[in-house]
């Protein structure tokens, strides 16, 4: 897999994580009006561009939902700073990319995308694996307060409940 982010972005528990993943039967499945609402939600709350809710899949990134109602982008697990993101229980933050020696050579920010701004919130089962995350991004660095993550936290929150829902259907 490639890497641009030079450090493994593989988790410990990578086995039975994608395990986890697959029980919630949610990759590669039609947009959903909920998820759709919860990435909205995300993006006039905190006032982004984009935001999406993004599950990490052994060797992609795929997208469920996006704040336009947008669903099954795939990108590369390597290139995506999703993989970054599931790596820890906290928000990730980069309140200006290129002051991130670790992200300069990644095509989403050096490329046509020019992403300058990215935070994520994992989205973690009941198990305690980080399967996806809840992002925004932007094309301008911003500052990204306390009371921010919370709110993109509380986000990932409600898609965690709608994911759960899913086992009892």
């Amino acid at each position: 897999m490639e890497n641009t982010f030079g450090r493994n972005i593989i988790p410990q528990n990578e086995k039975e994580r994608l395990e986890n993943l697959q029980k919630y039967k949610i990759l590669y499945t039609r947009s959903e009006p909920v998820f759709d609402q919860l990435a909205a939600l995300a993006a006039s709350m905190l006032d982004m561009p984009v935001a999406m809710i993004n599950f990490v899949d052994k060797n992609n990134v795929w997208t469920k939902a996006s704040q336009e109602g947008e669903t099954g982008f795939n990108i590369e697990r390597g290139t995506s700073l999703c993989s970054l993101a599931i790596l820890k229980e906290q928000v990730t933050v980069f309140e200006d990319t290129l002051q991130e020696p670790c992200l300069l050579s990644n095509p989403l920010i050096a490329g046509e995308h020019g992403f300058r701004f990215y935070a994520a919130a994992p989205v973690t089962t009941k198990e305690g694996f980080n399967i996806g995350v809840v992002c925004i991004i932007d094309r301008k660095p911003r500052v990204f307060e306390l009371e921010d993550q919370r709110q993109l936290e509380w986000v990932a929150r409600m898609v965690e409940s709608e994911i759960e829902k899913r086992l009892s259907e």
